[in-house]
């Protein structure tokens, strides 16, 4: 099974994802680009997010989404079960316009899509406030960037390339709650066989 989780920062992709991880004995990916590289070779690593710092600054949104894309491609061809934290969605919603639709279509092409994309949902007020909670020195606080609603780009995103998706409103739910309905779809998927392309 290949599950993504998506949702603006502060959204609580990591916990749930998490958790999500360890109920259904599944590899948690939390940074794809990071699996280019051996566990030993973190130099590796800390050259390659060097250089993502300069793509994400280039104007061409092909290019950068084609970049942070490379991660996702690598772990759906590399691994079997999963959950990664962020995935195409994400990627459109930061890389996503006319000049980029047809990168997407391409990576779509090559690895298929997840068999399920978990969106979740909470307002930018308190996305802030778990972001606070979490590490009031976190310097995304002072990104306006980063307090984007976000969610109508993701959701025509999922729905235009027509990967199979729930979306889920975290707003004063627990963990708990959030979980619940998340296991209850996904246990109707591994109820079916799942196909890939």
């Amino acid at each position: 099974m290949k599950l993504a989780i998506e949702g603006m920062d502060g959204s609580g992709k990591t916990t749930i994802g998490r958790e999500i991880a360890k109920h259904y004995d599944l590899m948690y990916i939390d940074k794809p680009l990071h699996y280019f590289f051996e566990d030993s070779e973190e130099n590796g690593y800390a050259d390659l997010m060097a250089v993502a710092n300069r793509v994400y600054k280039i104007k061409d949104s092909a290019i950068r989404a084609w970049f942070i894309g490379m991660g996702n491609i690598l772990c759906f061809r590399k691994f079997e079960n999963f959950i990664v934290d962020r995935h195409f969605a994400s990627n459109y919603f930061w890389n996503g316009d006319m000049n980029s639709d047809a990168v997407f279509k391409s990576m779509i092409d090559i690895v298929g899509v997840p068999d399920l994309t978990i969106l979740l949902y909470a307002t930018p007020q308190t996305r802030r406030q778990r972001m606070m909670l979490r590490d009031k020195n976190d310097k995304d606080l002072n990104d306006p960037e980063k307090f984007q609603d976000g969610y109508d780009k993701m959701l025509y995103f999922l729905q235009n390339f027509s990967i199979p998706y729930i979306c889920v409103n975290t707003e004063n739910k627990s963990i708990e709650e959030v979980l619940e309905e998340i296991y209850f779809e996904i246990d109707k998927i591994k109820g079916k066989s799942i196909v890939r392309k």
